[in-house]
Formats: structure tokens, sequence, C-alpha cells
């Protein structure tokens, strides 16, 4: 019926018009097109029943485009919203308990949902067919919605909705209030995400919390209840001005571990020399230019080489191998320093092919001690890094796993001459991108005491923490201390040692000149950018490689005595060793520092409730937006009062930390009384309680869950005079027009601690749990296991030395078949229905122990299952077989059936990776596995 349908902007302009008559005759509707009077389209009939349907259609449409017109001429969103305003129900009900508008719902926000199937065909034959092809449904959703529902004027119901929020507690905010009226004794209710004030400045109400919040009236009495979950924790930050002075205090042990390090022996030994006259570096070498090589670990294959990195490259005075010889006069490091480079360039040149020549290496060249080879090893960029040009050490912005290999290539200036450690990428131009680049070793995969680079790691820079920036001379204190064998506490110096007169701050050479670097000591840490500290890094940098170890030792001179004080394992040992020495790891460095910003006041954290930081200036408030502003999400405070930079006032920053685990339950109860006499004075009453409920059973010493009550009142006062105002105009140069204000505030406030106990946890923490520290790594999944390489051994008794052959078939000539796999439990199981009818009803196969399931309580028959845990233990199966042929092995030796002779000389063998490299500091103290007897059950006969 084209006669119904809207009118376009064209139509309209050419004066096109609808006009409908009603036919008495036929009882009919006729809609006519016409321009003018002409007719200019077939007219359309409708029956009553039809035509006022019609009537109710359009004016629904023409409503919707007049509100829909008007919500888009109000304002333009910035991305796509849908809008749902303008629901309403009006019923008697509402309208006499909460007050007129009826039931309301507005909703804005966007959604975005994107649907997939994804398909995975994996042709594996090693699986079941029906896990070759999976079919997986892939939803991925972005909501971001805010719903808004009222009921009459009194009952207003919020919920912000974010599946993209910074934090989980932002994701899902909800608010159900309740507005009465004035004359009203419920003046307010809240359920949900709920905030609370008091009229006590002593006592904090809480921000970040979720519950129940009621504001109740009797007169000229106010009650505010609240009944909630704590969602955050309170912290106070102290800070002199707009400055904060930060204590540090450490043990000697905290060393930055793989993040510094000597660039070679040459630079190490000299060290302590270079820097014995301060501030003046007594070194004959500047390095002029650097090539730092990492392993790859972020993908990123822009700037890459294959490399060989090698332990003895460019020394001369400490050679690991003794395999190479020290060449020419000059001691330096450089690449003919000894015969290392010239072998490899000449010699070992095949080596360059990292996947097919390192077999040229003779055999007492070790990979992993003497040198190690990468492929597609990373190039830092300047900006990953730090060298010192003269002292020759490297500093590195993030640390190094433990598994990653570091190299580097470095030349500089020495005596007029320039030298060269390493190859650069431009030595072995693009065209030979494939060849690798021969780089001195610092760090292998496995970096122990016993290896040759072990002392090229740095361990006497240590970092003063997070925050640490920027440090200031005048506000910086440094204080190394021992302590005592006998007292137990801490001394600036070693008593009975001969050097007892001197602070140990000094005895470590790090006070040794004044305040206007004369060289006399002034009992003062010599501040000195770049070479006792590392002011944009927050790092103390000792003048000496073994402050506590050998350098200690050079001051006592006498042995015996030294051996009292000496802590040389921190320098011989792993850092994981060096801390178990509880008898020797005494030493201490504390002290405070400041940082150079000028107006922020960092809170050393990100997620800060919104309204819950409050500042203080000498114990006054100061007011937000006018004295300070807040970075709720960098969380940071800046002050903006000039006066109180100035001056120098000390500043106290309270706040709520909100907590990313909601996983420990707090509670926090409380009622604020406030009766006002007049409008003027009033007085006032609060009481709360904080309950926590711990994580577990066995609460750790220190973290044990606090029940506390605290109560208090306070007394406000406030008076305006005119009359004071007068006396003010009096003086000279003042005309103050506003009556003046008189303020009087007194509060009191008492906290009761306790803590919390129950029938289950007792009244008492736990210093060590053993059972809960210990962490095991299971090898018992069958998938994790590889074939294992052919066993090499270079000895003239070797049992098989086609191990050292490389890319010959003869390599797996003695290999048997070896088989790993997992006994699924349906095929074992007599009671269940999924058991194949043969193996259920055959019960020698069922008790059989090479297959059968091994229930817990027979290797551990006292201990207690959880509920829920499986009784059985998973178990990884071998089956060995010496005489038949096991993959890549050719051999011929075999008889006429195809068995191999000899069984008893052959082998088989599975290999695994483990995550965890360094066994020593993640304390993998042994292996624990049952072999089951592979003859049980056999007799004599069979």
């Amino acid at each position: 019926m084209n006669g119904t349908q809207p009118l376009t902007a064209q139509q309209q302009q050419l004066g096109v018009h609808t006009v409908v008559r009603y036919d008495p005759g036929t009882a009919l509707y006729i809609f006519e097109r016409r321009i003018g009077d002409h007719l200019i389209d077939t007219p359309v009939t409708m029956t009553r029943k039809e035509y006022m349907a019609y009537r109710l259609r359009k004016m629904q449409v023409d409503q919707f485009r007049e509100r829909n017109r008007g919500n888009a001429d109000s304002s333009t969103p910035s991305y796509p919203t849908f809008t749902i305003s303008g629901l309403r129900r009006q019923e008697k009900t509402p309208t006499t308990l909460f007050g007129p508008g009826g039931v309301q719902l507005s909703t804005k926000g966007s959604i975005d949902i994107s649907a997939g199937l994804k398909r995975d065909v994996t042709d594996n034959p090693t699986l079941p067919l029906r896990a070759r092809k999976r079919n997986i449904f892939n939803f991925d959703q972005q909501i971001q919605l805010n719903l808004s529902a009222t009921v009459g004027e009194k009952i207003n119901f919020n919920v912000n909705y974010d599946t993209e929020a910074t934090f989980d507690y932002h994701s899902k905010e909800l608010k159900l209030a309740y507005q009465g009226d004035e004359d009203q004794i419920i003046r307010n209710i809240e359920a949900g995400n709920v905030k609370m004030t008091t009229s006590n400045p002593l006592i904090d109400g809480g921000a970040a919390l979720f519950g129940i919040k009621a504001d109740l009236q009797f007169g000229k009495l106010q009650v505010n209840t609240l009944f909630s979950r704590q969602q955050s924790e309170v912290q106070t930050i102290h800070s002199s001005g707009s400055r904060q002075i930060t204590p540090f205090s450490f043990s000697a042990d905290n060393y930055e571990e793989n993040r510094h390090f000597f660039l070679s022996y040459w630079f190490r030994d000299n060290y302590n020399h270079a820097m014995s006259s301060l501030p003046y570096v007594e070194s004959p070498i500047s390095i002029t230019r650097i090539e730092v090589w990492v392993t790859n670990r972020r993908g990123d294959y822009s700037q890459v080489r294959n490399i060989v990195a090698l332990a003895d490259l460019g020394e001369h005075r400490t050679i690991h191998n003794p395999r190479w010889q020290p060449m020419g006069a000059e001691e330096i490091p450089y690449n003919r320093g000894n015969t290392l480079y010239d072998e490899l360039t000449t010699t070992y040149a095949g080596i360059r092919d990292i996947r097919q020549g390192m077999n040229l290496l003779p055999g007492d060249v070790v990979n992993g001690t003497d040198y190690e080879k990468l492929e597609n090893a990373r190039l830092l960029s300047p900006a990953e890094y730090s060298y010192h040009p003269q002292l020759g050490y490297l500093s590195l912005n993030m640390p190094l796993q433990p598994d990653e290999v570091l190299a580097v290539a470095f030349e500089y200036s020495y005596g007029g001459e320039v030298y060269q450690v390493g190859e650069f990428s431009a030595d072995i131009g693009m065209e030979n991108s494939q060849d690798a680049l021969f780089l001195k070793l610092l760090k292998p995969v496995s970096l122990s005491p016993t290896s040759p680079v072990w002392d090229l790691m740095m361990k006497n820079i240590y970092s003063l923490g997070y925050g640490a920036y920027n440090l200031e001379a005048d506000h910086f204190r440094l204080e190394i201390t021992r302590q005592s064998d006998s007292a137990g506490v801490y001394l600036s110096y070693l008593p009975g040692s001969g050097i007892d007169d001197e602070l140990l701050l000094r005895v470590m050479q790090l006070d040794r000149l004044d305040e206007r670097q004369n060289p006399y000591p002034d009992g003062i840490f010599d501040f000195l950018e770049g070479y006792t500290v590392d002011t944009q890094q927050g790092r103390i940098i000792f003048p000496v490689t073994e402050p506590f170890g050998s350098h200690l030792k050079e001051r006592i001179k006498n042995e015996t005595i030294a051996a009292r004080y000496l802590f040389q394992e921190l320098y011989d040992s792993t850092r994981t060793v060096a801390r178990q020495l509880a008898e020797k790891n005494k030493y201490r460095l504390s002290g405070e520092y400041r940082a150079a910003s000028e107006a922020v006041i960092s809170l050393n954290t990100m997620n800060v409730a919104r309204g819950s930081v409050k500042v203080t200036a000498g114990g006054i408030t100061l007011t937000e937006g006018v004295d300070y502003t807040v970075d709720y999400l960098s969380g940071s405070v800046t002050i903006l009062n000039q006066s109180l930079l100035d001056t120098g006032t000390p500043l106290s920053v309270t706040l709520e930390e909100q907590t990313f685990s909601q996983m420990q339950r707090k509670t926090l109860m409380g009622v604020n009384l406030l009766y006002n006499f007049t409008h003027d004075f009033s007085l006032g009453a609060t009481l709360m309680h904080y309950t926590e409920k711990p994580m577990t059973m066995k609460t750790a010493f220190g973290e044990e869950a606090t029940r506390n009550l605290l109560w208090g009142s306070n007394l406000s006062w406030k008076k305006e005079s005119v009359a004071l105002t007068n006396l003010l105009n009096l003086l000279p140069f003042t005309d103050a027009t506003t009556p003046s204000q008189l303020t009087a505030e007194l509060a009191f406030a008492q906290m009761i601690p306790g803590h919390y106990s129950s029938q289950h946890a007792g009244g008492y923490s736990y210093l060590d749990d053993f059972e809960s520290t210990t962490s095991v790594i299971d090898l018992r999944n069958p998938y994790a296991w590889s074939l294992a390489a052919t066993p090499i051994d270079n000895s003239a008794t070797s049992l098989f030395p086609e191990g050292a052959l490389t890319n010959q078939i003869e390599n797996g000539k003695n290999r048997a078949l070896l088989s790993w796999y997992h006994i699924d439990g349906i095929f074992t199981r007599k009671n269940s229905s999924l058991t194949p009818t043969h193996i259920r009803n055959d019960p020698d196969q069922l008790s059989d122990h090479r297959v059968r399931e091994i229930y817990e309580r027979e290797l551990f028959p006292e201990r207690e299952l959880p509920y829920g845990q499986p009784a059985t233990i998973p178990v990884l199966n071998l089956a060995y077989y010496p005489n038949e042929r096991g993959p890549y092995n050719l051999d011929r030796e075999v008889d006429r059936d195809g068995y191999l002779l000899n069984p008893s000389n052959r082998w088989g063998g599975i290999t695994r990776q483990l995550e965890t490299s360094d066994f020593e500091t993640a304390n993998i103290a042994y292996i624990e596995f049952w072999l089951m007897d592979p003859f049980a059950g056999d007799t004599l006969a069979n």
C-alpha cells in the first residue's frame, strides 16, 4: 500500500501530500496521494479496523522519531550507544509510597560481541580420531553499560558494568538507594557500593565498601549506621614538605644479581686500583663502542644474529681452558690476547655455521662452560643498558633471567691505539648474516661458582628499591653495620679487629673525602655520582669488588681475626647459599634518601579508592582541588599550595588501597551519632568494629587476622563574630567586610586491638610451615618426555662410541625399542561400565602389576586423602625391548627374524626439559621416585 508510506523529503519539496477521506457508502477509508488537486497515484482503501491499527502504529512511530531526534540534538556520543529511556509504568502504589513519577529506566552504553567458530584439525596418528578434529566456539564481548532506574522520587538503582575496566572492583558497581523526605525518620538507605564518613576527625569511615548504610534522624539526633565488607586497606605516607624522606635497610646479600657485569677480567682486577683515588679514576682505557647481545625472548627478529660467545676470548692473564695460551706483551684485553681468536678464524672457522659446525671444536672445549651458542640472539638498543667507559662494566636496565645468555663486543682506546674484543655486527656483513659472530661471554645459560665467568658478575652494587630516583646528595645518609656476636645489636665498627677505631663506612672506602672532596674522612658517605652512587637509578656502588670478603681480609690483615668477620661466601657461592649462612650474613646497609621530585608524592600503589585520600600539613587538613590533586590511576598526589613547598611543612597522606584479591573477608560495622544542640554546637559519638577472617587455618607469623574496636567522641562549636571583624579592621591596611568565624573542635578516640580466634584456627601463629612450603615438579606426564640422544663419552672405555658422531646414521645403531605411556583407568577398573568386557571379566589382567592401578595407600598407608582427591596415583609406564630396533636404528646386526643381536649391549632412553634451570635458587634438593619390581609376580619357571 504505497499510499500509506511516509513521504520522502524530495516528495515533500514537490508538494506531494496524502489525503484521507471516508466513504459512508462503502464504509472504507480511502488514501489518495496528490500534487495540488491532481491525483498522482492509485488510491488505497482500508476498513475501519485496518485504519485504526494504522493510526496507532503511525502515532507510535512518530513518537519514537521525536524522542530520538531530541536525544540526537542534545548530545553526540563519541562511541556507538544505545538508549532505552522513557519506559514508564504509572501505578497508584509507587506514587503513594515513593512519590510521583512512576517507574523509569534509562540505559546507556555500548555492547560489542564477536562470535565465531574455530575448527582445529591435527593429523597426528597417535591421537584418537575424535581428538584430531575439534570445534571451538569463540566469543569475545566488550560491554560498557550504565543502567539507571527510578521508582518515583525516592528509589534509585544504578549499575555500572565495564568488561574493559583496569581493575576487577571497577568492572561491577551497583547501588540501590532510598531517599526519604526531610521530615521522615529514614533520611537515606543505600545498599551496594557505599562509603561512610564520621563526625570525628580522628576516625575515618571507609570509601571502598560493599554493604548497607542507613542515615536516620530523630529530631536533633542524626544516626549513621553501616554494615559492610571492606575492599581496601588503609595506609599512611609521611613526607617532609614536597619531597619524601624514605628510609631503607637491607642485608649485604641483597646485591643486584644478573644485572651488572665486568667486560673482562682485566677490568675486574684493576677496579680497586682505579677507584682508589676518587674523585679521579686511574684507568688508561676508554671504551668508545659496545654491542650487547642476549637471548631472544621477545620474538622480535629485526636485530638478530647467530652468535658463539666464548669465556676466554680477549683474556690474557685469566684463561680458564689451558688449550689457549697468552700472546703478546700487553696484558690488556683484546682479540689477540691469547691464541683463541686466531684458531677460531682459521682452524675452527667452520663453527660460524652453528647448526652444523660445532662438532669441529675439540672435546675439551665444553658447551655451557667454555662457550655458548645462540641462534637469533637479540641486539640490545643503547636505551636498554649503560656502561662505564673507564671502569669497564656494563649495567642492564632489566636483570637477566637465570637461563639467559649475555655476550658483548667492545672497542676501546689505550695508549693511542684502538683495541677490540669480539666481533661487531658490521664486521660480518648482512650478506653473510647466517655466519655467527664471535663474542665475549659474560653470562652462560647456567651461571655457577664453577663457571669461568662467575667473577665477572658484579656483587658490589645495591639498589635502594622502587621509587629511589633522582637522589639528592644533601639528604642522603648511609650507614654500614654488623650484628654483634655477643649482644645481638648492630654496630658500625668491628670490635677487636684491629681496625675498630674506624667506621665500617670508612673501611669499605666509602668515606675518604670531606664535603669539599678533600682527602679527609668526615664520617659521611662520599656522594660521588657515577662512582659511589647512581642517582638516576637509585644505586649504591662500592669502590671495591668484594667489600665484605677479600677487601675486609686485606684491611684486617690477621687471618685468624679476619675469619671471624669475613663473609667470603657472598662472592664464592650463589646468593641462595650465602643467605643460609646466618653466622656470616650479619652485615646491613641502612639509611635514608630523598628524591628530587618537587611537588609529587608517590602513593606506591595504583589502585586508590576515589575520595579516600586525605592530606594533612602539620595537622591541618588540606582541601583536594585547592591545596593538592590526586591522580587515582597512577597513584600520586601533586601539591598545589606553593607555600607548603617553600616552607617544607611535614605532610601526611592517608589513603585506602584497594586490594586486587578479595579472598580474605574483611567486615566493617559502625555507627555514628551526632546531636545538634544548636546550629553552631554539636556533640558526636562514633563506634567502629573491624574484623578480618584468615584465609587459611594456618596463620603465618606477622599475617594474623585482626579484630579491632574503635570508639571515640567529638565536640564542635563555631560562632560568627562581627565584633572580631571590627577589631581586625583597626589594623592598618585591613578592610574586612565578611563576619569572622570562630571554630573549636575537640576529639577523642581509642582503639582496642584484638585478633581473630575460633575453635579451628586457635590463638597461635606458625613461624614456619614446612608442609606448605614444599613445591613439587611432577615428572610423570608421558607427553613431556622425548626420545633421548645417544650418550656421549669421550673416554677410551666408552660403551657407545657412536655418540660422538654427528649427521651419521651410525649414531643410533645400538638404540633399542623403549616405549613410555599412560594406561587409562577405563582399562583397569572392574566396576566401570566403560571397561571392555574381556578385561573386566579377566581377574588376571586386572591384577597384573604391569598394568593395574596403584592406590596411594599402598605407598603411604598413614596419609589421609583430602576430600575429592583421587585415591589412585598416576604412573609413568616404561616398556623396554632390548632385542628390537629403536627409532633411527639401521644396524644390520640382526638375526633372520629381524631381532637385534647382543641385546645386553643395547640401550634405550628418554629425556625431558625442566623449566627450572637454577636448582639452587629453587631449592630443589632431591628426586624421589618409586620403581615397581619389573619381575613382580614372576616365578623361576617363567
